[in-house]
This record gives structure tokens, C-alpha cells and sequence, in this order.
């Protein structure tokens, strides 16, 4: 892995202590059978037919990481390209895209049950009302999931193309319609954001919002953010905020490779494959639409082959996490303070893309 110097606040004296070596700190094999009090839990994407996706739990009282926690807890396999988790209530949720499965982990003891989604292919996860919404490729919809029995219980169909990111608020589910391959194996595009009701359960409506959008997050009660990603050719990507109120859309052209959200900013940054990353992180208020950015520190290892896979923003402190990844070795959890100052970084598994706060 690339090992970097560590710029550490000087009140942190314990965690000098903790990460002097690398500033990595592996919990032993025999590690404790249940999940910690205040942490994190990273999801390992790992690659495709490879099944090799896990997860790592980030213990904040010591700083440290178990890798494989998953199998180390249930004595089996994650399974093959995890594609999203969710923390909601007693539960941790997981979709196994490649295995076709919903993983719901009990919180305290991290035992799982796993739901069997045949060959739906769930894709990404929204949690509210005592049940966990799930898009899925095949066929195009959403599945409800009850958080008491654990069962499928009602479908959603949808008239787009296959489904990703998803999104509630309000009364209302916004899912984004991407893209397929035709009979020839050609991509074709999808543009749209359906809107479900949830009391009926039923897509009342699509909006055009970019051309093969991906990620979408709630800013505020009235706004949400999408980035798309365009056609890679003659259609270019760019960032979209929808105003619920009047389903007015206001556009910034700009490459997004990845985004969260965080008291009414989006937090992005943009990489293009096959170069080093320069390591900005750009800012945008979700409502005058003014765009700052912040060079986070100690980046000088990422490259063409160590890039970064995942930002997330920590909803309380506003700590910035990104994931560095390399193809077919174990990537890394930085975490940085809001003014972009390194804090500390841990190993974690294969293709980490995604952290989510316990």
C-alpha cells in the first residue's frame, strides 16, 4: 500500500501514540464478537467475480480498524460486489449486487440474516418509516423491505432504465434512471428522476435531469442533488439541484466523480481516470450556488493506479472521509478536518466505497 507522512494535531497525543507506526493499527484476529459503541463501518466494493466484498468497522476509541469483519462475525463470505450500506435503527444494511442478497447486520452483536433477491440485482439503499427501500436492475423498480420480518413486501415498477441512486424526502422516493446495453451490446442513456409516492407505493411522475445521472442527496427539505455523468462523449456530466417545490432545475457543467452532501452544501471532487488526483475537493452552496474548494493535505501518493473511490462527509463533525483505491490490493480510509487537514488514515479492504457513520 502507499504509506504517507502524517500531519497529527498536537492535542491528539493519544492518537500519536496509535498511528506512529504508518498510522495504522490492526485489531488482532480474535477480535471482539460484537460491533463498537462510536465508529464507523467502511464497505469493502472488492472486484467483480472475485467475491471479495467485506467490511471494515473503524473502532474510534482506539483508532482502530478490523478488516473482514463481516466473515470474522457470521463465519461466511460477504459475497460478490457489495453496491451500498445503510446504518437504520437495531440494523446495518448491505446490497450484494453481484450475489444478488440484502445482508441486515444486527447492530450490537453483527450477526446477519441475509434476504435472497433472486436475480434482481439490488443496486442502492434508502431507510424510513420502518422499511428500507431498494433499486433494483431487473426488471426496473424498487423493492420495500419490512424491518420487522426482514420480507420483501411490495414492488415498485419503474419506467426508466435501470435504477441506482435513491433518495426520500418528504412523502416522496426520487429514484434516478440510468442506462443498459442493447441487444448489440451498446449502452443507451436514460435522463430521468422518477418521483414514487410512498403511501401508494407508485411512480407518479419522471424529470429530466442530465443524461445518465448517479448519485443523488437530499440538501434540505426543498432541494436535492443529483450528478450525471453524460454519454463520455458529445454528452457531458454535470451537477443538477432540483427545487421539490416547483421541480425547477438548476444546472452547473462541471465533471463530478463523486459527491456528498452536508448542511446545505455539496461536497465533490473530480478524477479523471488514468491521471494522479490533484486532490481538491470543491464545495457548493446548495442555494446561491457559489463554489469554493479546499486542497486536502498529504495527497501526493495517489496516481493513475491509487485513485480516490468514495467521499463521504461525517454529518456531525463535518470531517471529510475519502477512500484511496488500487485494483486488486487493499485500499485506504483517510479522514480529514473540514479545513482539509489530515487526521488519520487506516487500511482497509479491497475497493472501499463507501463510509458510514454508527
Amino acid at each position: 500500500m502507499v504509506h504517507h507522512t502524517i500531519k497529527i494535531l498536537p492535542t491528539t497525543c493519544i492518537i500519536i501514540l496509535l498511528l506512529a507506526s504508518g498510522c495504522r493499527k490492526d485489531k488482532p484476529e480474535d477480535v471482539t464478537t460484537k460491533l463498537p459503541e462510536h465508529g464507523a463501518i467502511v464497505l469493502n466494493e472488492g472486484g467483480w467475480g472475485n467475491n471479495e466484498a467485506e467490511l471494515s468497522v473503524i473502532d474510534y476509541s482506539d483508532m482502530s480498524i478490523t478488516n473482514g469483519a463481516f466473515a470474522k462475525l457470521n463465519g461466511r463470505g460477504l459475497g460478490d460486489v457489495a453496491q451500498d450500506v445503510a446504518v437504520y435503527g437495531s440494523r446495518i444494511y448491505v446490497t450484494v449486487w453481484g450475489s444478488n442478497t440484502v445482508e441486515a447486520i444486527d447492530r450490537k452483536s453483527g450477526k446477519s440474516s441475509r434476504i435472497d433477491f433472486g436475480d434482481r440485482g439490488p443496486r442502492y439503499l434508502e431507510c424510513a418509516g420502518g422499511k428500507v427501500y431498494v433499486s433494483c436492475y431487473s426488471p426496473t423498480s424498487v423493492v420495500r423491505i419490512d424491518t420487522s420480518t426482514l420480507q420483501i413486501e411490495a414492488t415498485c415498477q419503474l419506467s426508466g432504465l435501470q435504477p441506482e441512486g435513491l433518495c426520500i424526502n418528504g412523502s416522496n422516493l426520487y429514484v434516478l434512471n440510468t442506462w443498459k446495453q442493447d441487444a448489440a451490446g451498446n449502452p443507451e442513456y436514460d435522463s430521468t428522476m422518477s418521483v414514487v409516492d410512498l403511501t401508494t407505493f407508485s411512480e407518479t411522475r419522471k424529470i429530466t435531469v442530465g443524461t445518465n445521472p448517479q448519485k443523488i442527496k437530499k440538501l434540505d427539505n426543498s432541494h436535492l442533488a443529483i450528478s450525471y455523468t453524460g454519454d463520455y462523449a458529445d454528452m457531458h456530466g454535470g451537477l443538477a439541484i432540483v427545487d421539490l417545490n416547483d421541480m425547477s432545475i438548476r444546472h452547473i457543467n462541471t465533471n463530478i466523480s463523486n459527491m456528498d452532501t452536508y448542511n446545505g452544501h455539496i461536497y465533490y471532487y473530480a478524477h479523471n481516470y488514468g491521471e494522479a488526483w490533484n486532490g481538491r475537493i470543491h464545495i457548493v452552496n446548495g442555494i446561491t450556488l457559489q463554489e469554493t474548494t479546499i486542497t486536502l493535505s498529504e495527497t501526493g501518493g495517489y496516481s493513475a493506479q491509487y485513485y480516490p473511490y468514495a467521499i463521504n462527509i461525517n454529518q456531525t463533525t463535518g470531517e471529510i472521509y475519502i477512500a484511496g483505491a488500487q485494483y486488486g490490493a487493499n485500499g485506504d480510509i483517510y479522514c480529514f478536518a473540514p479545513s482539509g487537514t489530515l487526521k488519520w488514515v487506516l487500511e482497509a479492504g479491497p475497493l472501499p466505497s463507501k463510509i458510514a457513520e454508527l
